[in-house]
């Protein structure tokens, strides 16, 4: 494992806000949820610190885990596009992508075979086609995909986002053309083959705002913990930002402090360091 040199001082009272990205943070890819992140969190809970959990699947797809790792509500899911409130059944959050940006950025990439979008609409999953990538994602996800005649007709009402799954050159290739498109979208890497859309200005880092914000909570009391380029705003945005060990080395220059990486339990070391010791 690595870390900072000098890790910022906790504020005073400490911090009372833990949010964890859930796969490749708190859920090792290959490990799954382990018994030392799962007990990490039940002590930070048990001092009265809350942790949650921030993720780019929807509620469906996000519960088991959540439910696993005991985390507490509210749930920031869609990559900051909702805020689940799912002990009260609430919603105190929610942006979405407007239909006609999502029709332009379905333009770009309708003529590319090679890469799968998934159109997020009421907590559904949609395609045009039958895919091995979108079979491989669902099966990693617990998710069913509906494939529907076309992605048009559906866009009566806005998306939650779209989720481009291709290979990891062609996905690049696509965001530098979403950008010099200049749509109206935040365009996001999640995964090094997977590109989000989503709502222009939206990221876990203002889900992070709008969470504290219902929670009463100062954002410099808050440790985010992330893997990835959609985690960034969120690192940026917490009074601790975390990046795992794993993390690509861009993402890991945003963080105040790079723990281990989810394999070595990384979210363990963070609250034994952070909130159950200190600094």
């Amino acid at each position: 494992m690595s870390h900072r040199a000098s890790p910022p001082e906790s504020p005073a009272g400490g911090y009372r806000l833990v949010v964890v990205d859930l796969d490749g943070t708190a859920r090792s890819r290959r490990l799954g949820i382990t018994p030392g992140v799962r007990g990490a969190i039940a002590a930070a809970r048990a001092r009265g610190v809350r942790v949650c959990v921030a993720t780019g699947r929807m509620w469906r797809s996000a519960e088991p885990w959540i439910r696993q790792l005991r985390a507490d509500s509210p749930a920031i899911l869609y990559n900051g596009g909702q805020v689940l409130e799912f002990e009260a059944g609430r919603t105190v959050y929610e942006r979405r992508l407007p239909a006609t940006a999502a029709r332009a950025a379905l333009q770009l990439i309708r003529h590319l075979p090679d890469v799968q979008p998934h159109l997020y609409l009421d907590d559904r999953v949609l395609v045009e086609r039958p895919h091995p990538l979108t079979d491989a994602f669902t099966a990693d996800d617990g998710l069913t995909a509906e494939v529907v005649p076309s992605f048009d007709a559906c866009l009566e009402a806005d998306p939650h986002k779209i989720l481009i799954i291709g290979p990891e050159a062609r996905v690049a290739n696509l965001q530098r053309s979403v950008r010099e498109a200049a749509l109206p979208v935040h365009a996001v890497q999640s995964e090094p083959v997977y590109l989000e859309i989503l709502p222009p200005g939206v990221s876990k880092g203002e889900a992070l705002r709008a969470v504290c914000d219902a929670l009463g909570l100062e954002l410099e009391r808050t440790i985010a913990i992330g893997d990835n380029w959609n985690d960034v705003e969120m690192i940026e945005a917490a009074g601790l930002g975390v990046a795992m060990g794993h993390a690509p080395e861009g993402v890991r220059a945003t963080a105040g402090y790079v723990c281990g990486t989810a394999e070595e339990e990384g979210v363990r070391e963070v609250i034994e360091r952070f909130v159950l010791k200190g600094p």
